[in-house]
């Protein structure tokens, strides 16, 4: 202890230059958004690539599940096709098909479930054609929606988040809504001011609606599970059950809108009311 002491006494001027130094590095990386974009690019980069090791020892142990849940997606998007199109009479090019959407797989190295704001980290980036705001689906239903992207890596805010706000509508009756999550609890969400003469059964789907180019319409959401009646008569509310279970969460899509740019210029030069 008394040599240690010593050294610090005989080096304290570099010590506290270093430390100075490092302090100043980390301002620059909070106050600066060029310098902050690099620290999180750089951030999500090594956390990425930790998590991932550790995610393709766990796979390794999981592949009977996950083949499992491949052959079941396959056999449904088969079904679809089947509704699609009759293969025997006619063909089918899906190159040409009429949609502004593409869809980028990508591999879940790490998620959490339990806090007030989650986040799934994914092993695609932008040298795979990711990019902020895109909507992120599993083979069951919407996920959330991709927040920070590196050049092999990208965090996404799923929809466990406490400023996830997702437009979405009643399959029965057409009736739009906005869905949010405020439990602890990750397979429940609610959904917030529902007219009074709607009526609502336990099961009733919900499926994203059209205002958003962030998700396809008509992709599942969840169910819902209980109707909450307000007591002053008013909106009422209803607990909804997700069609994405978060904490087995392996493979998901984000969803990538070809006409964004454009649409994004419209809005931005819309007049101000």
């Amino acid at each position: 202890m008394y040599n240690l002491l010593r050294f610090i006494h005989k080096h304290h001027f570099v010590i506290l230059f270093l430390v100075l130094e490092v302090l100043c590095v980390l301002m620059m990386t909070w106050t600066m958004d060029f310098h902050h974009q690099k620290r999180v690019n750089v951030t999500n980069d090594v956390v990425g690539r930790v998590y991932e090791t550790g995610s393709n020892i766990g796979d390794y142990f999981r592949l009977r599940k996950i083949n499992e849940q491949l052959a079941a997606e396959n056999a449904l998007l088969r079904q679809q096709v089947a509704v699609v199109t009759d293969t025997a009479q006619c063909q089918y090019d899906y190159r040409n098909a009429d949609t502004v959407y593409e869809f980028i797989p990508a591999r879940v190295v790490n998620s959490t479930v339990n806090r007030p704001n989650n986040y799934i980290l994914i092993n695609k980036g932008s040298h795979d054609g990711v990019e902020k705001d895109m909507g992120v689906v599993s083979p069951d239903g919407i996920v959330g929606i991709v927040s920070e992207v590196s050049p092999h890596y990208a965090s996404v805010m799923s929809l466990l988040h406490s400023f996830s706000t997702i437009s979405v509508r009643f399959k029965s009756n057409g009736q739009l809504a906005n869905l949010r999550w405020e439990t602890s609890n990750y397979r429940y969400g609610i959904i917030d001011d529902i007219p009074t003469h709607l009526t609502l059964n336990e099961g009733d789907t919900i499926v994203t609606s059209s205002y958003s180019y962030i998700f396809p319409e008509n992709l599942m959401v969840g169910t819902v599970m209980e109707l909450i009646v307000s007591p002053s008569g008013t909106l009422n509310k209803a607990k909804i059950r997700y069609a994405t279970d978060f904490s087995s969460l392996k493979y998901v899509y984000m969803i990538r809108h070809t006409d964004k740019a454009e649409l994004d210029t419209l809005i931005k030069h819309q007049p101000k009311l």
